[in-house]
């Protein structure tokens, strides 16, 4: 019963905080991009993460970025199965710290640089009532169960967790004349999962009163164990009476005494799967924390045709990660046992998920209208279909995001921009889960940059993003019996955050 609880919950947190990106990847990396959402042809210090090429246009001497993002986001999920208690889950998702660091140093034809950001996940996530997966298995106690007067079931399930992929990267970039631009680096990426949940307090109601599943289960073995024993017992004297006979009789006392122990059988089966069923509806606890650590190549080309026109191309390669669980034993998510005896554990200390980055491509083309007005387009390709998800990767296809900027500076210090972004993270159907999805979006950002000094600036912004919300029709098996039910699950989410940032100039 215990098995579908945590099995996606990496993804909830690795991919559920991205409110700008792929599936897995981050590209809100600045408070520059909180009021544009489309940087991949910055040529301010922030392109140390958007257009590495771009830093030869600095000038000469040390640059420095920094800023930080709070994203909050609720996910809500509906399912209509008839047994469940209720059919709305929600989850709240936050971000109250997403930092990002860039420094850069530009002397001639050469730019150095170096950054910190959050590539990766980046919140916590809290689901106080569970999700319907966790509920379904224990429903099913509802109907298996009606024969012997139980008519409703009570749970308490809940998991939080955090989830952060750190990126240390670092470059140099170079240019070669006026119209070209060349960048090359690497990014380190530290990834660390975190999460907590339980399952408590499984109970039934019989008779009008709520009593311990584990205590109707634990009884339900005794006595089927007592049974056993009885009609073993009864085999037993029945094959002893056998051997005072031949012949017919003597046949007819083995088939007694066949039959008696098939019945033993089957009850000492019964008490099995009913101690099973104890043990798994038993109160349990989940403390896991996973690990990677994997290297992204970075390449970056920066064209400047004619005065006015940038035209930045950045490809980031496949990251190989592999997340490597540490638990207690107490608390690996128990689902059940082998033949043997030995425990079955969803995370079992030292296991490992593969958790790849897919590589991309990010191309963006900014065009200077007037000396006030500016504006950019940007188009990000996520190569989904290259990595390693155990198996999950087969229901993605190739995402994208596609968007467009517009800036206007009010004076000699202000300037207001506006963006739109659509993106399209590549699920499909077979993809969305409850615990983890992937819905279609459109986001809306905007803000102001200030200058305080000519060497210092001040970049505030925030964005609200609407979901396109996703349905997929299901069917669950009830208890293991092999009969089916029609289901339908809905999803949603809701995402707004805001940013503040400085860039100052040594």
């Amino acid at each position: 019963m215990r098995s579908v609880m945590f099995v996606f919950l990496i993804l909830v947190l690795a991919m559920g905080i991205a409110m700008a990106g792929g599936i897995v990847t981050n590209t809100n990396q600045s408070a520059a991009y909180m009021r544009t959402l489309n940087r991949n042809a910055s040529t301010d210090v922030d392109a140390v993460y958007f257009n590495p090429a771009g830093l030869t246009r600095l000038e000469d001497g040390l640059h420095l970025s920094l800023s930080n993002q709070s994203i909050f986001q609720t996910k809500t999920v509906t399912n209509n199965y008839q047994f469940l208690n209720t059919d709305e889950f929600v989850g709240d998702v936050k971000a109250l710290l997403f930092p990002n660091f860039y420094l850069a140093y530009k002397t001639g034809k050469l730019a150095f640089s170096a950054g910190f950001e959050p590539i990766g996940g980046g919140g916590s996530a809290n689901f106080e009532k569970g999700l319907p997966s966790f509920e379904l298995p224990v429903s099913d106690l509802v109907p298996g169960l009606a024969d012997h007067g139980v008519t409703a079931y009570d749970i308490d399930v809940a998991f939080e967790g955090s989830s952060i992929y750190y990126g240390f990267q670092a470059g140099i970039s170079y240019k070669v004349n006026d119209m070209v631009s060349i960048g090359l680096g690497g990014r380190y990426v530290s990834a660390k999962n975190s999460y907590i949940g339980h399952l408590k307090n499984a109970g039934i109601i019989l008779g009008g009163s709520l009593i311990p599943a584990t205590d109707f289960f634990t009884g339900a073995a005794a006595g089927a164990t007592v049974n056993a024993n009885l009609y073993a017992d009864t085999s037993a004297y029945f094959y002893d009476l056998a051997t005072n006979f031949t012949g017919i009789d003597s046949l007819t006392y083995v088939g007694y005494g066949d039959a008696y122990k098939a019945g033993s059988d089957q009850y000492l089966a019964g008490a099995a799967e009913a101690t099973a069923k104890s043990t798994l509806l038993a109160d349990q606890e989940v403390d896991v924390t996973q690990k990677a650590t994997g290297i992204t190549p970075i390449i970056s080309v920066f064209l400047t045709p004619f005065d006015g026109l940038d035209i930045a191309f950045r490809y980031e390669g496949l990251t190989k990660l592999e997340l490597v669980n540490e638990a207690d034993d107490d608390k690996q998510a128990l689902v059940g046992y082998e033949v043997d005896g030995t425990k079955i554990y969803q995370f079992p200390d030292g296991g490992k998920t593969s958790a790849d980055m897919p590589a991309m491509m990010a191309l963006g083309i900014s065009y200077k209208v007037s000396d006030a007005l500016r504006t950019e387009f940007d188009f990000n390709y996520y190569m989904n279909s290259g990595v390693n998800w155990d198996g999950r990767e087969d229901n993605v296809e190739n995402g994208y995001e596609v968007g467009v900027a517009v800036e206007y500076c009010l004076n000699d210090k202000l300037k207001a921009s506006v963006g739109f972004l659509n993106a399209d993270g590549g699920a499909k159907p077979a993809y969305q889960t409850d615990l983890s999805y992937s819905l279609k979006s459109n986001t809306i950002g905007l803000g102001v940059a200030y200058a305080v000094s000519p060497n210092l600036i001040v970049n505030v912004g925030g964005l609200n993003t609407f979901y396109q919300e996703d349905e997929r029709e299901g069917q669950h098996d009830l208890g293991g019996s092999g009969t089916l039910i029609d289901y339908a699950e809905k999803y949603m989410k809701t995402t707004f955050g805001f940013a503040i940032g400085v860039d100052y100039k040594f």
